[in-house]
């Protein structure tokens, strides 16, 4: 075969490989700061250039201390601490660490985000201090002359009133887990898009194709995530391994050929008839390669490659039960891009050391 038409075939094979795994492999997961929360589809980064890597309304942006921060409706900015993608839910607080100030006045109707649930709480502006009294003070609300104090409802006994300047009940978003806490931080959801089994099974959603809206779920290859690499390193050490081999079999099959083309000028066939009788048998001598080259043309339909002797003589060895090979790093036949399993029969090219499934490497050449 060709060099021209191996690198095609082989090429054509790897793309058609790559398409058809998992989208989200051009779309790298980032943070924006040691410990922070994963950045992926839904979310998406505001530096991307990527905007297929995420959903609409998801975008998030890094402060300059490494903090990842979604930006609500009316310009409102909280950082975030945590991203759930099984559960489908974040975890906020206020840049202003106040958060029991902006909750009393947020606002979700436009946004992508929900509350997993609403609770009333009452703030008390006191004139004496009630901390001993096992009640939470609002430092972000207080100051010399006020002290703010929150409860839920009903928790304020009753003689408040008499205590309290004012009081003053709001109905604000609250976590499930923390149903009690409004100073720290505030958990909010999303439902759309819908990714909740698709987590859970192992996989990762993304959009189907390169236009529309519709999200799929997608699954890595095993032998993928048993690497532990992202796609794009694995796609680089994939395309590390071709080129060099590559460019070792069509550098092998063009000295093969040559050396062909050599031996068939030398053909006694070819030569002209010696006037030394003595000598003239030579020319009854069917020469050894002239008839491999004519056994190879009749069982490749005349296509010219190596001779099948050639080829017989090139080292095999077979799989071990537990599927190791020689070298660990060769265990993907760069022809048909298969894992080797174990009992398969494998070839090794001489000059070249790597290896091929036999059936494989024995049609190319």
């Amino acid at each position: 075969m060709a060099p021209s038409v191996l690198f095609f075939s082989l090429f054509l094979a790897l793309s058609l490989h790559v398409s058809a795994d998992n989208p989200n492999d051009i779309c790298p997961v980032s943070f924006c700061g040691p410990g922070g929360p994963e950045i992926r589809f839904p979310f998406r980064a505001n530096d991307s250039y990527l905007e297929r890597c995420g959903y609409p309304g998801f975008n998030l942006s890094c402060n300059t201390q490494g903090q990842a921060i979604l930006q609500l409706p009316n310009s409102q900015d909280f950082i975030v601490d945590l991203v759930d993608y099984k559960e489908q839910y974040i975890v906020l607080r206020d840049p202003g660490n106040c958060l029991a100030k902006r909750l009393q006045h947020l606002t979700l109707s436009s946004s992508v985000f929900s509350a997993q649930e609403y609770g009333n709480f009452t703030f008390a502006d006191c004139v004496i201090d009630l901390s001993g009294l096992g009640f939470e003070r609002v430092d972000c609300l207080s100051d010399g002359q006020h002290s703010v104090y929150v409860a839920a409802p009903g928790a304020f006994p009753n003689y408040f009133s008499f205590i309290s300047r004012r009081t003053w009940t709001v109905s604000v978003p609250v976590a499930r887990q923390y149903p009690t806490d409004v100073t720290k931080s505030v958990v909010l959801k999303w439902d759309a898009p819908d990714c909740r089994s698709c987590e859970k099974s192992g996989g990762k959603c993304g959009f189907k194709g390169s236009a529309g809206s519709d999200v799929g779920c997608f699954v890595k290859h095993e032998w993928a995530n048993d690497l532990g690499l992202s796609k794009r390193a694995k796609l680089g050490i994939i395309l590390g391994i071709l080129l060099p081999l590559l460019l070792c079999i069509s550098g092998l099959a063009f000295y093969l050929s040559s050396r062909g083309r050599v031996s068939e000028q030398r053909d006694p066939h070819d030569q002209p008839p010696n006037s030394n009788n003595g000598e003239s048998n030579i020319s009854n001598i069917t020469s050894p390669s002239s008839s491999s080259r004519e056994t190879r043309h009749a069982s490749y339909g005349g296509v010219a490659g190596i001779d099948l002797v050639t080829i017989e003589s090139y080292p095999k060895i077979q799989v071990d039960d537990d599927g190791q090979v020689p070298r660990p790093n060769d265990n993907i036949c760069a022809i048909c891009l298969s894992e080797y399993q174990p009992k398969e029969t494998l070839r090794t090219i001489p000059k070249c050391g790597h290896y091929f499934h036999a059936q494989c490497i024995d049609q190319w050449l």
